[in-house]
């Protein structure tokens, strides 16, 4: 039977109570006023669920994914390593790791290892810091080396977002050898994208475990705790690595930080020195004896940054300012003395660290504090200029001995000095050709400029990594050198042959440049009576380098503009180098990875 409405039409349309007698078809009021009664039937009442909510309904999806994930997935693709799922076989391990040990280790020793360390050892006591060490020792397969690179990512975020696993030094480690290489991202043709999250990942575990303190004054319980927790005593070779580890974190944010121009976030502390002499005093590695260097000299790098920083209205005179310079001259002068033998026994890492402090102290007084290097007497300008070129040619020569190949095992904090050596060697370069004062009043800047040969050792650059760069475009993984060298070479080649051809005055639209093979034949050595791969008029405390032989010329025609580039309007108002790189900079002052055009 339909239910219907209790108030008929006739009252609801007069908004008066409708009341019926029991039994009755119609209501009282119609039948008194014999009016027609009709009640209507009552509608269905529909029953209304609760939304659900943007949030719910994605809880929902990740839900269902993990379902189907799981339900297709068979045990074996579930669990294992790279090695299980069958991303590459135990002999490409086993290759792989010797090749981290005997060619990487040695650019990073703040994460050491065994030279006898085998695959099943690091399978079953450090999964992750091995699939970190495969990761980066993948050379020419993209491929292989995407794949890694997300399992990597993979098992990141398990150890410290999803904390399936408690926080352990291992992690730290791991991540430390992904931040070590992470210039070599897979089909990365710009500045690596994860060295910043992964840095701060790694920082963080330091803090969270305490690490960056002796274990003595570590809190293994918390104010409010109400039971007494005891450590256990940690085997000397656990709190080795742990040191390391933490000066490791520090060493990458410093050099990031400041280079970049972005805050450091894990700075020099006086444990972090002890830690290191700790190491240097009894090392079981031939890196631990170099870490208390590098860390020293950081914290010079360091403690150089805090006066970039410093406010100019508030800063300090110009004699002042000169005292500063020279005290960290000294400093740095009594570690190339103390480094000595360790440099010229091939240790790239201490000469590059050496050298790019001693270049950073340059770019400190010259660039980054304009309105008080104007004021400097000429004198004291040619003597930090004439400090920066020397650092400049000592730090090529150094990298011009490094083996073919070399560059590609390069740590980034190397990668990252390698960079901005390079650009303020080219500005300091600039200067000393540019600045009239400089050149009539100090002639030795223009010896010691003329002795770097910076246009030589752009061009040696740029041939020599044209020699090692894989021809196959699935076998070129990360950072373009390539692109970025020539594009530094041409910018300098532009403006270096403009300020030269107006101190000869000649003419510019007219002015004769040197053929483009000619310049990449000088670049490689070939011309005559090159006993050491140097061109005969090039003046005799040139750098010796080994150059690669020539390359086809196919090969080489995507760099035919060479240094040879026409002297354009558009360089010439300026008239000394500190005003040109004001008002058109193209590397913004520093190894600008977004500027370039890749």
């Amino acid at each position: 039977m339909t239910s219907r409405v209790k108030t008929c039409e006739t009252c609801a349309t007069a908004k008066i109570r409708c009341l019926r007698s029991p039994g009755a078809a119609i209501c009282d009021r119609c039948a008194r006023l014999n009016k027609p009664c009709y009640f209507r039937p009552s509608r269905v009442r529909q029953t209304w669920t609760k939304k659900e909510t943007r949030l719910e309904s994605l809880e929902r999806r990740v839900d269902q994914l993990l379902g189907q994930s799981q339900s297709h997935a068979s045990p074996e693709e579930n669990s294992g390593d790279v090695i299980d799922k069958g991303i590459l076989s135990l002999d490409d391990a086993a290759a792989l790791l010797d090749y981290y040990l005997q060619y990487m280790m040695p650019h990073f020793p703040f994460v050491a290892l065994p030279e006898r360390a085998t695959v099943g050892e690091l399978r079953e006591q450090k999964p992750f810091l091995f699939l970190a060490i495969l990761s980066v020792s993948v050379m020419e397969d993209r491929a292989l080396k995407r794949a890694l690179d997300d399992e990597v990512r993979t098992a990141t975020a398990d150890r410290t977002v999803l904390l399936d696993k408690p926080p352990a030094l291992e992690t730290v480690q791991g991540l430390l050898v992904v931040l070590a290489w992470s210039q070599h991202q897979a089909s990365r043709r710009i500045g690596p994208q994860i060295f910043a999250p992964f840095l701060h990942l790694a920082i963080g575990l330091v803090v969270d475990l305490e690490l960056d303190r002796p274990v003595e004054v570590r809190k293994f319980a918390g104010r409010m705790s109400v039971h007494e927790t005891r450590s256990e005593p940690r085997p000397p070779a656990v709190l080795k690595a742990e040191k390391r580890a933490v000066l490791g974190c520090s060493f990458l944010s410093s050099s990031f930080g400041i280079i970049t121009q972005r805050k450091v976030t894990l700075p020099w502390t006086a444990h972090m020195e002890r830690f290191a002499i700790e190491l240097a005093q009894d090392p079981d590695y031939d890196g631990d004896r170099s870490i208390m260097h590098l860390v020293r000299l950081q914290h010079i790098f360091e403690e150089m940054d805090k006066v970039s920083s410093e406010s100019e209205d508030t800063s300090m005179s110009g004699t002042a300012f000169q005292r500063t310079f020279r005290t960290f001259k000294s400093q740095l002068q009594d570690y190339a003395d103390q480094l000595s033998q360790q440099v010229a026994g091939s240790n790239y890492l201490l000469a590059s660290q050496l050298n790019t402090v001693s270049l950073y102290l340059c770019q400190v007084s010259l660039f980054d504090r304009m309105s008080t290097s104007s004021q400097l007497p000429s004198a004291f300008r040619a003597e930090i200029l004439g400090h920066g070129l020397t650092a400049a040619k000592a730090l090529f020569s150094s990298l011009a001995h490094l083996p073919m190949g070399s560059e590609r095992r390069m740590s980034y904090s190397e990668w990252l000095q390698s960079g901005f050596s390079m650009i303020l060697s080219c500005k300091l370069s600039l200067m000393a050709v540019s600045d009239e004062v400089l050149r009539t009043n100090h002639p030795q800047i223009q010896s010691l400029c003329n002795e770097l040969d910076m246009p030589q050792i752009l061009r040696i650059c740029v041939v020599r990594q044209q020699s090692q760069e894989p021809r196959s475009e699935a076998r070129k993984t990360g950072f373009d050198y390539t692109g970025w060298l020539q594009y530094v070479e041409e910018w300098f080649g532009r403006h270096h042959h403009g300020y030269t051809s107006r101190q000869r005055g000649t003419p510019v639209p007219g002015s004769e440049v040197p053929d483009s093979t000619t310049a990449s034949r000088a670049g490689l050595g070939t011309g005559p009576g090159s006993a050491t791969g140097i061109p005969a008029n090039t003046t005799a405390t040139a750098i010796p380098v080994t150059y690669p032989p020539p390359a086809p010329a196919p090969f080489m025609s995507d760099v035919s503009s060479g240094l040879d580039l026409p002297v354009t309007g558009d360089m010439l108002p300026w008239t000394s180098f500190p005003d040109f790189w004001i008002t058109e900079n193209p590397l913004a002052g520093w190894m600008d990875l977004g500027l370039m055009p890749m």
